[in-house]
């Protein structure tokens, strides 16, 4: 089934895109749909998990949510929705980042021109003066690129990050979404067998990862994750036997999990080897 991420520009016209791609394939729109789930996940305040996906976090949020769950489940919850058999179109929270290896998985970019962007914002806020416009248009895409730095290590305006790139001061709404569909049909964007593996496994590795970090027992621990053709690999350095013990079994009960191969190690155990 088409599997579509998107990233857009406030502005761009990206939720006019998303919403008639949406209609010709008769699915959903996934972005804020997720934020109740995730903050019932996280054991958070729903305005904490809008605050870190926008990139708006005071310094009390900061310092009292715990951004490294916050962002582990927030990737378990996309690739948790990439998976369901069924067309979707997922919007922000990096899932064209998420999805990047996955074949069947179509990234796009909506953009505008900055220009183009303040007197859309100015239209929609019924705002009279260009500057207060400007303000929500840059400290938007501020705050959006240092999310997606941080969390995705990514440049949102590189286009090497996506599929298809569209401008909205050239391109109608209606011609992006005929673009999109186009490649939806492709036999490139073709959903295979092949395909469907690595979005498994990739769904895999963020549902060990989501695991670890909200069990008591191993909530703390980092552990370098990576899954092929359902087989685990788990590596690190962990505090004790009990522990690296109880990653393996956590890993083992997640759904799909064919093999674990637990190459972590304890402290006592890089203490005896220098």
């Amino acid at each position: 089934m088409p599997l579509i991420a998107m990233n857009r520009e406030i502005g761009s016209l990206g939720k006019d895109v998303a919403k008639g791609l949406s209609q010709l394939l008769g699915c959903r729109v996934q972005h804020h749909e997720m934020v109740d789930h995730l903050a019932n996940r996280a054991r958070v305040r729903k305005s904490h998990v809008v605050s870190f996906l926008d990139g708006t976090q005071g310094m009390w949020e900061r310092l009292t949510v715990d951004d490294v769950k916050l962002r582990i489940l927030t990737a378990d919850e996309i690739v948790s929705a990439a998976e369901n058999n069924e067309a979707i179109v997922l919007r922000g929270w990096g899932a064209t980042s998420l999805l990047k290896e996955v074949p069947h998985a179509i990234r796009v970019c909506v953009s505008a021109s900055r220009r183009e962007r303040v007197a859309r914002m100015m239209r929609r806020l019924n705002i009279e003066e260009r500057a207060a416009a400007e303000r929500v248009v840059d400290q938007n895409d501020e705050a959006a690129q240092a999310v997606m730095r941080r969390h995705f290590h990514i440049d949102v305006r590189d286009l090497n990050e996506y599929d298809i790139g569209f401008n909205t001061d050239r391109m109608s709404v209606g011609e992006c979404v005929d673009k999109v569909m186009a490649m939806v049909r492709s036999p490139q964007f073709e959903e295979t067998e092949a395909s469907r593996d690595k979005l498994r496994d990739i769904a895999i590795m963020h549902h060990v990862r989501a695991a670890l970090r909200t069990h008591v027992s191993t909530s703390h621990c980092y552990v370098k994750v990576s899954v092929l053709y359902g087989r685990v690999t788990l590596e690190g350095v962990v505090d004790d036997g009990t522990q690296r013990s109880a990653c393996a079994e956590i890993a083992a009960r997640i759904k799909g999990v064919l093999d674990v191969d637990n190459r972590l190690r304890t402290a006592d155990m890089r203490a005896r080897r220098s």
